[in-house]
Order: C-alpha cells, then structure tokens, then sequence
C-alpha cells in the first residue's frame, strides 16, 4: 500500500419538479476520482467563503483526475472537482456541487461533529473506509504532522476519516512498509496487515489557513 495507499487508488469499473435528489455525502463516503480510481472523503464542511467543500487524500487525484463522482451513484454523476492539492501534505480540497449534494454527518457507523487533536500513543482510533469500512485499532507513534496507528485499511480507504469518538483527528494517506514490505489488510479484523499512516486534521487545516484557498477556515458540517 505504502504511504499513499494504493497508489491513485482502485479501478471501479436541485429542488425543482423532475430534479434528481441530492446525494448524501460525508466523512466516509466512497468516491471516485476521474470515473477510474477510487478513495473516501475524510469529511466534508464550508470554508470561510461560504463554499461546500469535502476533503480527502490528494494522491488519488494524480494524474490530472480532477472530478470527483460517487462509488455507489454513478447516477449523480461530477458532484465535485479537486479546486487544491497539497504540496508533500497528501491532502485535497473539493469545491463540492450544491445542487447535488447533501452533506450529512453520518456515515455507516462513522458519525463526526468536529475536529480534535490526534491522541497519544496507546489510544484507539477508527476509520471509515470505503474497502475494508469501520476499524479500529491503537495509535502507535505520534508525530509532528503525520501519526501511524495498527488499524486495518487498503487501497480505496485513502482519504478515509480517522476518528476518535466522533470527532476526526486525521486523514488515512496509506500504510507504513516495514522492513521494505507493505501488507494490506484485505478485510476488518485480519490479524496481520501494516500500520496506517494518516495526516493529522490539525496539519491539514493550519496548512489550509495559512494559503488562504478554497478549504481554508474550514468547518465540518
């Protein structure tokens, strides 16, 4: 998986009258970057300029894979387009459509309400992720921008939300390779699998703020 999982992720194959119904988009929700390669969004929220933004990994939109479109809705079509990429950061920023979305809270079991620190080591963490779901699992090392944790993810889970209660605290960017070799975790509660490497919210947003585009002063829904 490395650091940046799965590379640019997996290959998957308005209010009027007569108007299609918004879909329901938030931390957790299985997109697709390009009608080719898919991740999850960490959460989704408004900047200070008003705008609908989701964020997520910034690797799955390589390449030039701009729009975004969901897993599960092909029918919704772009319901958004990467409007920022990290510079060595591995976070995004997507001006989202209004019209076509409906930000909720809530995805599966992940619920989030706000930002927090990431925790210290030992404690348990979740993530959201579109392949392998909800898992769980302890913070190993804490760093200054970046924090690894055992808990079970692969390629499509890039962008995933890293929750502690309901509050997220990171963004899944990949796993860690020990001794060379990554291990992916095919499904939650495999025994053996690499570490995830995520990108602490707190990073990502002082990163935002200080470039002053669109993300920044962002606030969950």
């Amino acid at each position: 998986m490395g650091v940046g999982a799965g590379g640019t992720g997996d290959r998957v194959g308005g209010v009027g009258a007569g108007a299609a119904p918004k879909a329901p988009v938030g931390g957790g929700t299985a997109i697709v970057f390009g009608g080719k390669y898919g991740c999850t969004m960490t959460a989704v929220g408004h900047d200070r300029g008003g705008r609908l933004v989701g964020l997520t990994a910034a690797h799955c939109a390589k390449g030039g894979h701009y729009n975004v479109s969901l897993r599960s809705n092909r029918a919704a079509g772009v319901i958004g387009r990467v409007s920022v990429l990290s510079k060595g950061g591995d976070f995004a920023a997507v001006t989202l459509d209004r019209s076509k979305v409906r930000p909720v809270r809530s995805v599966g079991p992940a619920r989030i309400v706000g930002v927090a620190r990431f925790p210290a080591f030992g404690v348990n963490v979740c993530k959201m992720g579109a392949t392998t779901g909800f898992t769980c699992g302890p913070v190993l090392q804490d760093g200054q921008a970046r924090s690894t944790g055992y808990v079970c993810a692969a390629s499509g889970d890039s962008g995933a939300p890293v929750l502690r209660g309901n509050r997220v605290v990171g963004m899944l960017n990949g796993g860690q390779y020990v001794g060379g070799v990554a291990i992916q975790c095919p499904f939650g509660g495999f025994p053996i699998h690499s570490p995830m490497v995520a990108t602490k919210m707190t990073a990502i947003l002082a990163s935002l703020n200080r470039h002053g585009r669109v993300g920044a002063g962002f606030r969950v829904i």
